[in-house]
């Protein structure tokens, strides 16, 4: 089974920050992309993600958008009507990036995008004393 690419779509300079975070835990990664929209247009953005995703066909892409709404979002909408195996996941946290990183080996994108939206509802709770 081939390894699953991941694209981190964010603001500014969330998607750097997520990625060289998770590395730091998990240790370096390959197939994994960062895009910024600081700059970029909706249309930017399309251009940019389509010439990632095309790069290659061996691979199954996930794409992690920091907030399922704005214009990473409207742009990966608009990816998905071209692109009906694509798979995008918004609301990006650390647990979804790491457990990505450890299972998209093992699974393919269709079986792990709910394993992750899992883990990322799971680690969001409020902590309480013992």
């Amino acid at each position: 089974m081939a390894m699953i690419r991941g694209i981190i779509l964010g603001h500014g300079s969330f998607s750097e920050a997520m990625l060289k975070t998770a590395e730091q835990i998990v240790g370096k990664q390959d197939l994994v992309e960062v895009v910024s929209n600081t700059g970029a247009s909706c249309i930017l953005l399309n251009e940019k993600l389509d010439k990632i995703i095309g790069q290659t066909n061996k691979h199954e892409t996930i794409v992690f958008v920091d907030l399922p709404g704005g214009s990473c979002t409207i742009s990966c909408y608009s990816l998905l009507k071209n692109r009906k195996d694509l798979n995008v996941i918004c609301g990006i946290n650390l647990p979804i990036l790491l457990e990505f990183f450890m299972l998209r080996e093992k699974y393919q994108a269709e079986q792990l995008v709910p394993i992750l939206v899992k883990k990322g509802k799971d680690s969001i709770f409020k902590l309480e004393k013992k």
